[in-house]
Parts: structure tokens; C-alpha cells; sequence
């Protein structure tokens, strides 16, 4: 696993039982065993402007194996076990260099797009 690669992987909701199958990008690492994640969704023109301004727009999604036009939601980091990633979840594809520094650059200027708001 590394920063840029997606998988597929069931994601528990935070405030209730259940959850549902996501597509999820690996964001960075806390340690040798845990990995976070940022969930990815296709849902993107009816979603209010603060909404929005939390979605990178992954420039080159059908090079990363998506099939629709996607958007990296920065405010969903999740952290699991490297283990659990592997084990669980089915790997996709890998963002292209231009979308992991894309994403790198967007999650740095998130506040300053905020205040613009």
C-alpha cells in the first residue's frame, strides 16, 4: 500500500449501526500499522459550496481505475490497520503523480479556501 492507492472496503457509519462498500484513497500513515483514508464519491453538483470546497476533484480518475468522474471528500480521513486494508478491501488503482500532488496541494489550502467562502 501506498499514498494514492484506492481500494474498495466496507466503511462503518460513525453514528449508527451499519455502513456500506466505498471507494477509499490511502492519504497517509500513522506509524508502520495503521493507514488513513479519505472516502471517495462521485456525488458531487447538488452538494452545497462549504461541501464542495471539501472535495478534490481527481483530475485523472480513469487512469486511477474509477469509472466516473470522482472526488477525494478530505473531511472523511478514516484511520485503519494496514492488516484490515489488505485483508478486506479490493484493490482499484492508484491516483496518478499529478492527482497526489493535486490532493497534497488542495488538503494545504482547504483553510484559506474556507475563510473565501
Amino acid at each position: 500500500m501506498a499514498t494514492g492507492d484506492i481500494y474498495r472496503i466496507f466503511v462503518a457509519y460513525q453514528d449508527s449501526e451499519g455502513g456500506k462498500e466505498r471507494y477509499v484513497v490511502e492519504v497517509g500513515r500513522e506509524g508502520i500499522e495503521t493507514v488513513v483514508l479519505d472516502s471517495i464519491t462521485s456525488q458531487y453538483h447538488k452538494k452545497s459550496r462549504f461541501i464542495k470546497a471539501q472535495y478534490y476533484p481527481i483530475q485523472e480518475w480513469w487512469q486511477a481505475g474509477l469509472q466516473k468522474p470522482s472526488y477525494v471528500d478530505i473531511k472523511s480521513s478514516r484511520r485503519y490497520r494496514f492488516e484490515e486494508v489488505v485483508k478486506y478491501g479490493r484493490f482499484i488503482g492508484q491516483l496518478t503523480l499529478r492527482d497526489v500532488q493535486g490532493l497534497a496541494a488542495f488538503i494545504r489550502s482547504y483553510k484559506t479556501r474556507l475563510q473565501q467562502l
